[in-house]
This record gives structure tokens, C-alpha cells and sequence, in this order.
């Protein structure tokens, strides 16, 4: 009885996990097709690559940019609006 259950904890754990991965991966809310995108509060360190080049306004403020290089916009060659703060 004792590695049934072993292995249902294990199951149950790893179905845990994978939901807090998950639930983390959050993306960007569109409001503005291939322009505005509202990353607020995702608790994101880079810009996500699975925005458009033809992203214009990002609203990014409540994440973390470890470091902002040169290249850290230079892909979304359209942008004319960028919130960093908070």
C-alpha cells in the first residue's frame, strides 16, 4: 500500500509543478493588434520574444530588466512608446 501511495504524492507533485509553471508563463495582453501590448506586473526580467516587430506602445512597468542594453528594443523597430516605471 505504502508505494501506491508514494507514487500518487509523486504524480500529484508533479502536476503541481507543472501549474506553477504555468500559471508563471504568463504573456502579454494584446490591446491593440500587432501595436499595443500591456505587460504589466508578469513578473518578467526580458521582453518576450513572441512580440511583433511591429509592436509601437509596451506597457512594461511592475518587472524587473536586469540590464538594458543596446540591444534590448532594437527587434521592435516600431516602438514609440515604452513604460519602464515602478
Amino acid at each position: 500500500m505504502a508505494p501506491d501511495i508514494s507514487c500518487f504524492f509523486l504524480v500529484a507533485l508533479f502536476l503541481a509543478s507543472c501549474r506553477a509553471t504555468t500559471s508563471s508563463d504568463q504573456k502579454c495582453i494584446e490591446k491593440e493588434v500587432n501595436k499595443t501590448y500591456n505587460c504589466e506586473n508578469l513578473g518578467l526580467n526580458e521582453i518576450p520574444g513572441t512580440l511583433p516587430n511591429s509592436t509601437e506602445c509596451l506597457e512594461f512597468s511592475f518587472n524587473v530588466l536586469p540590464t538594458i542594453q543596446n540591444t534590448t528594443f532594437s527587434r521592435l523597430i516600431n516602438l514609440t512608446f515604452l513604460d519602464l516605471t515602478r
